[in-house]
């Protein structure tokens, strides 16, 4: 049974990664700024929250990934962290998403199931899954492939050139030497001349040069880059051996597998929110919108990106709105997910979700192709597509790699702390992630009762707010 605490409760928020699986490598952390933005909330007089960061498994299989999740969680029951008077307030971004509903739907089919600390169970501190059930009260989805993305089939078409790009990092690592970073490096400048800076080579960068030890006899610099070796050591090495959550998002075989909540069908859909209903547990999404480099066809899915097929590729895709700021990182990821089998369900009822921060009133249609460089936007309209709130930015906006962060260097041999992976130029700044994060906040406190969008949730009103306080002071 969960120990319970004469204490006033406490809400829990658990933030859980995407893809990439970590809390952090390093110094580098996957919700970027997000610590700081939930301090500056805490003042507002949130005393009774807490948040706590959740590091997975970067590649494996939703189902493993979520049994690492209520492992997690169990544990935190059986010492008396999470009490039977507290809640808990699951974030899931990306693939973290998947994992929680795979995760709820696991407890709620086997409900008087118990599970040790340790995953088995046998241990003598069992906790019943019952009991973790009932201390979720509210599940938030960041950009969650609901239905699957088209990137995953990509992808997973390309599979030889993944496992090379993870075995030359695995080398870079295990030489302390930067090898692909060099290889990467001399194609941008020999091949796109004048691009942008392209941020995530930053990253790359940064993640080896940390894992080198440093010329100097300061035993903490040196301690810290043994750190973020093995943990980056380790991190590649899970990725090499279990890589199976492409197939979990990837769309094709939706039909075939239903092991991922992606590919469920509409009557085991209807009964996990049956199962949420019953346990009390309320949902938001937030479904982000990149901006569209391409042009395609309205009403209709893009034609896939053909690596043999040079009319395919991006630099040869006609471009709707030519933008400077946006990388070939960006494009080349867009169109990947812009093409592909992913369809939507109900294509004529395709949900509009409510505007959130977007850059104006008059909303665009929401095609199939449009995405935020990782998620086709329209697989992200579930549970509730009509109160989803939509923002426009990228996939890695959202978790605050929005814009270039230095770092510390005293404690590292890192450059930056944050990046904009995705030069989508979405205009998604400082104002849009404080706002996303406090709108998360206030739902898993609680305090949040509508998913309405609040005044003032636009650009536009933003503006015509600013004018109106500049008049007044004239």
């Amino acid at each position: 049974m969960v120990r319970t605490s004469s204490a006033s409760h406490r809400v829990h928020i658990v933030l859980v990664p995407g893809f990439a699986g970590f809390d952090a490598l390093g110094q580098l952390e996957y919700y970027a700024g997000v610590t700081p933005q939930f301090r500056s909330w805490k003042e507002l007089g949130h005393d009774d929250v807490v948040l706590h960061y959740f590091d997975n498994f970067p590649t494996a299989a939703v189902v493993t990934r979520a049994t690492r999740l209520r492992n997690y969680l169990a544990k935190r029951v059986a010492r008396g962290e999470f009490l039977c008077d507290d809640w808990l307030a699951l974030v899931g971004h990306s693939t973290g998403g998947l994992d929680i509903r795979r995760l709820l739907w696991d407890l709620s089919t086997s409900a008087s199931q118990e599970y040790g600390v340790d995953g088995t169970h046998d241990s003598d501190f069992a906790v019943a899954a019952k009991d973790i059930l009932r201390l979720i009260k509210r599940v938030v989805f960041l950009s969650v492939p609901q239905w699957g993305t088209n990137i995953a089939d990509w992808v997973r078409t390309y599979g030889i050139g993944r496992a090379l790009v993870v075995a030359e990092l695995r080398a870079s690592v295990a030489a302390s030497q930067l090898p692909l970073l060099d290889k990467l490096e001399d194609w941008i400048s020999s091949r796109v001349a004048g691009m942008a800076k392209i941020e995530l080579l930053y990253a790359v960068e940064d993640a080896l040069r940390e894992a080198e030890a440093p010329e100097c006899r300061d035993p903490m610099r040196t301690a810290l880059a043994q750190e973020a070796a093995s943990e980056l050591a380790l991190w590649l090495r899970h990725m090499a051996s279990d890589f199976r959550a492409i197939d979990d998002l990837a769309v094709q075989d939706r039909a075939r597998d239903r092991r991922s909540p992606a590919h469920f069908t509409k009557r085991m859909r209807d009964q996990e929110i049956s199962n949420w209903k019953e346990f009390g547990i309320e949902t938001r999404s937030y479904a982000t919108l990149g901006s569209r480099p391409f042009r395609f066809d309205h009403g209709r899915p893009a034609p896939r990106w053909d690596v043999l097929n040079l009319l395919t590729y991006p630099e040869c895709t006609q471009s709707e709105v030519p933008s400077p700021r946006t990388d070939i990182v960006y494009r080349c990821f867009y169109r990947a997910c812009a093409g592909g089998p992913f369809t939507f369900p109900d294509l004529d009822n395709l949900p509009k979700p409510r505007p959130f921060i977007v850059a104006s009133e008059r909303q665009r249609p929401i095609e199939l192709w449009d995405n935020d460089g990782i998620v086709n936007t329209a697989s992200m309209l579930w549970p509730n597509g009509d109160d989803t709130l939509l923002v426009e930015g990228d996939h890695m906006d959202v978790v605050g790699h929005y814009k270039l962060v230095s770092a510390s260097r005293e404690e590292s041999g890192r450059k930056y702390r944050a990046y904009d992976l995705l030069k989508s130029d979405s205009g998604f700044l400082d104002h849009a992630f404080e706002r996303v994060w406090n709108n998360v906040f206030d739902f898993c406190a609680g305090r949040a009762t509508s998913n309405h969008r609040p005044r003032g949730s636009t650009v536009a009103e933003k503006l015509r707010g600013s004018r109106a306080r500049t008049t007044a002071k004239r």
